[in-house]
């Protein structure tokens, strides 16, 4: 029990240091539920001297097209992604006083998420809101389900219907 082998490398520890509280992760998109969750990860980041993350997932395109059109519709799927991830770091540093780290990533959202975390160890949270009323979005259902078994930290999800945090 507990040993490790190739195929279950040991998990890498959390490196926090005193002053580090380390970094609550919401995922941002367009929904009400990313809202939600980024006014309770600033809330809770200032009352445990935490930090903020912002990650801003670029799902991949089933593209069939000429390399140049793919190209260009990257690069502005890029700088909309670009646009919307500093309006949504202006809305936490508004909420809480502090920058937010910001994260991009490509790809499948729950890998995207996984890969994330797996690079930072600063990340001690994940921080989802959840959809009212339609049940688990895809995102908490991936984490809940075929991601459990990666998943390196605690897994806030926040109820939409909660609009105030203490």
């Amino acid at each position: 029990m507990g040993e490790q082998t190739e195929e279950t490398p040991a998990p890498r520890k959390r490196g926090l240091r005193k002053s580090d509280g380390g970094t609550y992760l919401v995922v941002a998109d367009d929904s009400e539920d990313f809202q939600t969750a980024l006014r309770f990860a600033c809330v809770q980041a200032k009352a445990n001297r935490a930090r903020v993350g912002i990650l801003k997932i670029i799902e991949d395109q089933d593209f069939q097209h000429w390399g140049a059109v793919e190209n260009k519709v990257k690069r502005e799927m890029r700088e909309a992604a670009e646009k919307y991830i500093w309006t949504a770091a202006k809305t936490a540093n508004d909420l809480n006083g502090c920058i937010p780290s910001l994260y991009f990533a490509e790809g499948e959202p729950g890998d995207a998420v996984m890969k994330t975390i797996e690079s930072d160890d600063h990340i001690i949270r994940l921080i989802l809101g959840n959809r009212a009323g339609h049940g688990p979005g895809p995102l908490i259902s991936y984490c809940l389900g075929k991601g459990l078994e990666r998943m390196q930290v605690p897994l806030v999800i926040v109820p939409a219907h909660l609009k105030e945090f203490s």
